[in-house]
């Protein structure tokens, strides 16, 4: 099975609210993390940064954690078929970070139509499919016990 590297992360921001970014190709009113491919000889902390600098203008010094949440998905063989891809699916490592709400995003007009500030449960209902609604949720309740000072692993 042939999955694609990729890397997402959970922008938030002073106000605890999360940015999310609307692609390309998505339907007004859907939304995404950040994020995209892991290149050859890449790390995926090093491609998550440059992510984040390429889609959103943040700068690559940001503190970047990573969240132990698996996102795996394996397309059907309909989806492969209909995008025409080389690949059976996609696993991304997960990051949070955090940015002053004040800091001036700069779009990559060629693959973000549009980035906005959501508050966390609006963020959840935001995402198109079931899956990515449950990563996020995952997400978010090992951020929240981090923040309470719970120990994790």
């Amino acid at each position: 099975m042939r999955l694609r590297r990729k890397v997402r992360a959970v922008v938030i921001n002073d106000d605890d609210e999360v940015l999310l970014v609307r692609p390309h190709g998505y339907r007004e009113g859907e939304w995404t993390l950040a994020g995209g491919g892991v290149e050859n000889g890449e790390s995926p902390v090093a491609a998550m940064r440059r992510e984040l600098s390429e889609e959103l203008g943040i700068g690559l010094d940001v503190d970047l954690e990573e969240i132990p949440v698996t996102n795996r998905f394996i397309y059907s063989p309909e989806h492969k078929a209909k995008r025409a891809l080389d690949h059976d699916g996609q696993d991304a490592v997960m990051f949070s970070c955090r940015i002053d709400k004040n800091i001036p995003l700069c779009l990559q007009a060629k693959e973000v139509a549009d980035a906005r500030w959501f508050p966390a449960d609006d963020a959840e209902k935001a995402f198109p499919v079931e899956k990515q609604r449950q990563i996020f949720a995952s997400c978010m309740a090992v951020l929240s016990k981090r923040r309470n000072g719970v120990m994790l692993g």
